[in-house]
């Protein structure tokens, strides 16, 4: 069984495209060593990110995750557990959000991720368009 989070956050700082990078290769030495896969994009001082693996490893890295000094949560989401991995091949890949701009991601993101609080959407709902978005990404950006 695959457990799966996704999130926003507003970073404390700003970041380089260096320093994001070396985010993504720390990310992705420390995930591979726990079985978590994902992705993380950046724009305008806020992260989205999500992961994917063991439910005891997701569960810790999303403690990390609340506790990292170098953002704050602004919208999560735990999907429901799934049978198989999204992005079996990512520990973690940086994608740059111009790429996500390409697919059409952007609009789905704002739209579903800023209205969560908003209750617009059901956690169903919530879920779906999630999901929707992860198959486009992941059919869409290459490796």
């Amino acid at each position: 069984m695959i457990y799966s989070y996704i999130y926003s956050s507003k970073t404390n700082k700003a970041f380089t495209l260096e320093e994001l990078l070396v985010l993504q290769k720390e990310a992705a030495t420390k995930n591979k060593e726990h079985d978590v896969t994902g992705y993380l994009t950046f724009k305008n001082d806020i992260f989205f990110q999500y992961i994917e693996g063991p439910e005891k490893e997701i569960k810790q890295l999303i403690k990390n995750i609340e506790n990292d000094h170098r953002h704050g949560i602004s919208n999560s989401f735990i999907l429901p557990v799934r049978e198989e991995r999204v992005f079996g091949g990512w520990s973690m890949r940086y994608i740059d959000f111009n790429s996500l701009v390409e697919i059409g991601f952007h609009e789905l993101l704002e739209t579903v991720f800023f209205t969560i609080d908003n209750q617009l959407f059901s956690n169903q709902e919530v879920a779906k368009k999630i999901n929707r978005m992860l198959l486009k990404i992941a059919d869409n950006i290459n490796d």
